[in-house]
């Protein structure tokens, strides 16, 4: 449930010396109040940094970093325009994507404000953000446009099946731990969006007539984000190191479940790459802050969820469900253990390829093995999605009534699913979805359909081991 958030006052904070004395030698423990308290934090108040489009007169329009200065449950108020400390940090060039450059510059700008106090901070700094337009003015805030996606200059890595209760709810074998042959690693090719941009239903793949996407299913993740090259053939020599380097905000890795149930193996890529389906931020912190607690890393534990309204049509009652609650201490890999899980993959010569919608061969780091700076690592999803493995009845049901054959019994199990859809989890259109992950903030965005629907994707194997018919 919402609960209110720290806030920054420049006025109250200690002086500089005294707050690094104070980040070095102690490790200040929270009270666990609720989504918004970080439990174990080395920092009261982390550097919070997010991306949006400036309405301040000289920089009207351009996307800026900021460093929250006001939140209320979750979702920020007021903003400090690192721009006006370092001009790089506004650009016009609002859809290009950030820069690793910029990124790094916009953590050390706050951190360096954080500690110099009230007087480093300018008089035109505060910019207060309109809270009935954030899905306009919020960006991702580390922006990624498809086109650096497209040439191998940024990479979406996503990692499946890494919290027990989700490899239970879909079938998969329970592990206490997973060997790199068995951990779940896809592309993910989309732009990431906002946190309160609406995502779009998007259109069946391969279908002629566009018929819309009716398993939409949401997956509240920890997205990391590489602010230095991650090379696979000389990981940073210790998790120090290796935190040092990343940040981390809430993402949610939106699912189209019907590829995925066609094609097990490699549907990941076209079931999750529609435009709008990563929602993202509302903003960061540098890990040097946050340090997730996981088995055998981190020291913050974060807890997780995703809740869903939805509003009342003549078949069903308003209603809100909590769907998913967890902590990413009940993951199986932390994030430092996947980094040197997806290591240890590419050493023994497995590289990830999955077509997208497009056909088009997409893989998770290029050729020499390396995820550059800017690339974002999504580390899983608990149990609570809408996706549910049939039991051993339904099964031999779905196979007897799909003509005796796997691939039948699968479309059988997407119908029967569509066929059901009120007395499921997956989202409609008109749902308002709220995902927070602990001092991470909380997103709010709408279901809705295309505004015009156009037929999409292929129908071929998603594997990259054949040429698609296109």
């Amino acid at each position: 449930m919402s609960r209110p958030e720290h806030k920054i006052n420049f006025a109250e904070r200690v002086s500089g010396n005294a707050l690094a004395l104070l980040c070095l030698t102690l490790s200040i423990s929270i009270p666990a109040v609720g989504s918004d308290t970080i439990t174990g934090t080395s920092t009261l108040n982390p550097p919070r940094i997010l991306s949006y489009l400036s309405a301040q007169e000289d920089v009207s329009g351009q996307r800026c970093f900021g460093m929250v200065l006001d939140a209320r449950d979750g979702i920020p108020l007021a903003v400090c325009n690192l721009g006006r400390l370092d001009a790089t940090l506004c650009d016009s060039a609002v859809d290009a994507g950030s820069s690793p450059q910029q990124l790094r510059l916009a953590f050390a700008t706050a951190d360096n404000l954080m500690i110099r106090g009230e007087d480093a901070a300018p008089a035109n700094c505060r910019e207060n953000l309109p809270q009935a337009r954030l899905a306009d003015v919020l960006q991702a805030p580390a922006g990624i446009a498809l086109s650096q996606l497209a040439a191998g200059r940024r990479f979406i890595v996503g990692v499946g099946l890494n919290y027990r209760e989700h490899r239970a709810e879909t079938g998969a074998e329970d592990h206490a731990g997973v060997t790199p042959d068995e951990v779940l690693v896809f592309p993910k090719f989309v732009a990431p969006t906002g946190a309160y941009s609406p995502v779009s239903t998007g259109v069946k793949i391969a279908s002629q007539a566009a018929l819309p996407v009716r398993l939409l299913d949401y997956e509240v993740e920890l997205a990391m984000l590489l602010l230095e090259d991650l090379d696979l053939n000389d990981l940073p020599a210790s998790y120090a190191d290796f935190i040092d380097g990343v940040a981390f905000f809430t993402a949610n890795d939106v699912s189209d479940r019907e590829p995925i149930i066609l094609d097990s193996e490699s549907g990941y890529t076209r079931g999750k790459s529609h435009p709008t389906y990563l929602p993202s931020g509302p903003w960061m912190i540098h890990g040097r802050h946050l340090q997730p607690l996981a088995p055998g890393e981190g020291r913050d534990r974060l807890e997780l969820g995703v809740l869903v309204r939805e509003p009342f049509t003549n078949e069903r009652a308003e209603r809100t469900r909590q769907l998913q609650d967890s902590a990413t201490d009940r993951m199986i890999l932390g994030p430092w253990q996947i980094v040197q899980t997806l290591a240890a993959r590419y050493q023994r010569g497995i590289r990830t390829c999955m077509r997208d919608a497009g056909g088009e061969p997409r893989y998770t780091h290029t050729s020499e093995g390396i995820i550059p700076a800017g690339s974002l690592i999504l580390t899983g999803t608990p149990g609570g999605t809408a996706i549910r493995e049939p039991g051993p009845l339904e099964k031999l049901e779905l196979f007897l009534r799909g003509g005796l054959s796997v691939s039948g019994a699968r479309q059988q199990l997407i119908t029967d699913s569509e066929a059901r859809l009120q007395d499921s989890r997956y989202l409609e259109p008109g749902d308002q979805v709220e995902t927070w992950i602990t001092g991470l903030g909380r997103q709010r965005w709408n279901v809705v359909t295309d505004a015009v629907p156009t037929q999409y994707g292929i129908k071929s194997p998603g594997d990259c081991s054949s040429e698609p018919d296109k």
